[in-house]
């Protein structure tokens, strides 16, 4: 697979043009602004990849959201769930989350697939496929909307998605600012894919579509019956109430974060980052529990500003 074509670079030149920032929780970490959002560059060549490479199918699964808010559960879910579809009687031979991190089974677009650094070959992917992106809705290219391809959604409440961001980054890079200076940066939107508040309203404001399917953490650990059929039925997958019992718990927390290839501090992601670094608590709260009252009180304000007449609450 060709991913760096004839005029890539020249393709990308605009970028030395475009307004930057420093990300100072990810150890000073170049954001550059382009289309309203706050993007590395090299996830910026990429989108651009993705764009010019990607030949989506209407068969095509895209699992969709914003850094730290259930990615890593909706990999699982979305691999066990076709999984069970294709072969109910699967026994442990057949579960895949027990020697791959679910990161290793559904590739990022934007990181794995297309781009410079690009290390997988998505031609040899079986259908479905199924990838998933951070990218928000407005850059996602528009043969990928066209395309019918189903997409799914995951998001989480701001103040828990801060605290999560927060931890995951800092077991990265160890902690380089305060806890209340990342916050601000949070909330002044200077994180990959910021604004948060953003990222999440494009792609609530486009969940009546058929081909579109937005849930939430908070909803799905509620009832994670209820919301993996659900996910289940839009994939179009016939499950029984045995069979999603089976995918509520080989999903869970609690299984995951106990197997070895998720412990394995010598087991990284193509970028770099640990496999175990997925897996902290699971449960929802975290904000309340770590934000202040006034913090609590300026993301909940920032939230409903942003969102005001769009129904979303989070």
């Amino acid at each position: 697979m060709d991913t760096n074509p004839q005029g890539f670079h020249e393709e990308t030149s605009f970028l030395s043009n475009l307004p930057k920032t420093e990300w100072k929780l990810a150890a000073n970490t170049t954001l550059l602004h382009w289309k309203g959002f706050w993007l590395m560059p090299v996830t910026i060549k990429s989108a651009i990849s993705v764009e010019s490479q990607f030949n989506p199918l209407s068969s095509d699964i895209l699992l969709a959201s914003f850094p730290k808010t259930g990615t890593t559960w909706l990999k699982a879910l979305a691999t066990t769930i076709l999984s069970h579809d294709s072969n109910p009687k699967s026994d442990s031979q057949t579960d895949q989350l027990q020697t791959h991190n679910p990161h290793e089974l559904i590739p990022f677009l934007e990181m794995e697939t297309f781009g410079e650094n690009a290390s997988r070959d998505i031609n040899q992917y079986p259908s479905p496929r199924v990838f998933s992106t951070h990218l928000p809705y407005s850059i996602l290219p528009e043969s990928i909307k066209n395309s019918g391809c189903r997409i799914i959604y995951i998001s989480l409440n701001p103040a828990d998605t801060f605290v999560s961001s927060w931890h995951f980054t800092n077991k990265r890079f160890g902690t380089k600012i305060s806890f209340e200076e990342a916050f601000d940066e949070f909330c002044n939107g200077i994180i990959v894919g910021g604004p948060f508040v953003d990222h999440v309203l494009e792609y609530w404001r486009e969940r009546e579509k058929e081909n579109i399917l937005f849930v939430t953490y908070e909803e799905l650990k509620e009832d994670p019956n209820k919301h993996v059929r659900r996910i289940a039925e839009f994939l179009g997958c016939s499950l029984s109430g045995d069979e999603i019992e089976q995918v509520v718990w080989k999903c869970s927390h609690e299984r995951l974060s106990k197997l070895d290839v998720n412990k394995d501090e010598e087991r990284v992601q193509t970028s770099g980052i640990k496999f175990s670094s997925y897996f902290r608590t699971g449960v929802v709260g975290d904000g309340k529990k770590l934000l202040s009252p006034e913090m609590m009180e300026r993301i909940e304000n920032l939230s409903k500003q942003r969102w005001e007449g769009s129904g979303l609450e989070l």
